[in-house]
């Protein structure tokens, strides 16, 4: 009796970290282009007013 709990045991740790390995390969890429757009979000957002300041002294 105890074999078999250890073997349904041993199966659903196996499909768990199976599971677990898919999600975070399904969720980095995800993660990484939310942080790009994040990155990319604050690099405008001090770039934009720079070429604003730029442009207005030239008017």
């Amino acid at each position: 009796m105890q074999e078999v709990i250890h073997g349904i045991h041993d199966g659903i740790v196996e499909v768990t970290d199976i599971s677990i390995a898919r999600m975070t390969g399904l969720i980095e890429p995800i993660m990484i282009v939310f942080m790009a757009v994040v990155v990319g979000g604050i690099v405008s957002a001090v770039i934009i007013p720079l070429l604003q300041m730029s442009t207005c002294g030239l008017g």
